[in-house]
């Protein structure tokens, strides 16, 4: 595990088309999970809270990044505002204060 936060803010990867994203989204996750250069910590927040849910097509990705030792944080304000608390099914709630300083220690990625 490297010094890299990895910071996801939707349900999608890239911008432009949103089902394509939605698509890209657990390969992108399988093929990092698959990496030897994991993050130490994968973001979500915004709608990137969704796919730490028990529904999303990501969950397998993230439960497996979890078990690698990837720490899987969700933003607290996001989780609340979208009402996804009982929901969640991977990783835990975190603060913003927290990323805060994730992000100004470590490499960050936003995708």
């Amino acid at each position: 595990m490297g010094n890299k936060v990895l910071v996801l803010g939707s349900e999608g990867l890239g911008k432009g088309d949103e089902a394509l994203g939605k698509i890209l989204m657990p390969s992108f996750l399988r093929v990092l999970g698959q990496s030897p250069d994991k993050p130490k910590t994968i973001i979500c927040w915004n709608t990137g809270v969704r796919l730490m849910t028990e529904d999303s097509p990501s969950l397998a990705e993230l439960k497996w990044l979890e078990e690698e030792g990837v720490e899987i944080l969700a933003c607290r304000t996001c989780v609340d505002r979208l009402g996804l608390a009982d929901k969640l099914a991977v990783g835990k709630v975190s603060a913003m204060e927290h990323f805060v300083d994730l992000l100004l220690h470590n490499d960050a990625l936003c995708v």
